[in-house]
């Protein structure tokens, strides 16, 4: 005769594996803080190469403009400053969002990983009983 509960869990823990299953394993795989700070390395790359192609398009976009301040200016080092903050405020942002993000979604992610296993848990005992 079939259990009508095991089927049902058993259909719900395979449905989670198809939906989250394949992404939470990876994400699983490694421990919050590791998990956390690759993605913030990543970010802090991406945030690099965003600010490298804004001055690059600013710098064609108004490149008279910037070759006419480089030559009337004694003073690169304040440009170099000014450029400098910018980074580090773009950079430190998007790190920071990153950051929360990525805790929040391993957080997400081990909530929903518990409950599988706890289905996993309660459908070992279902065959226990039945033998």
């Amino acid at each position: 005769m079939v259990n009508e509960e095991k089927v049902i869990l058993m259909t719900k823990m395979a449905a989670f594996i198809d939906r989250e299953g394949k992404k939470n394993d990876a994400i699983n795989s490694y421990f919050k803080s590791d998990y956390v700070g690759f993605n913030v390395i990543k970010s802090v790359i991406s945030a690099t190469i965003v600010f490298a192609i804004l001055i690059a398009t600013y710098v064609l976009c108004n490149f008279e403009k910037v070759l006419s301040d480089l030559y009337n200016t004694n003073n690169l080092l304040a440009i170099g400053r000014r450029y400098l903050v910018f980074y580090l405020l773009l950079v430190g942002v998007y790190s920071l969002v990153s950051y929360v993000v990525y805790s929040l979604r391993y957080t997400k992610m081990r909530k929903s990983m518990k409950a599988y296993y706890g289905d996993l848990k309660k459908l070992a005992r279902i065959y226990e009983k039945e033998q």
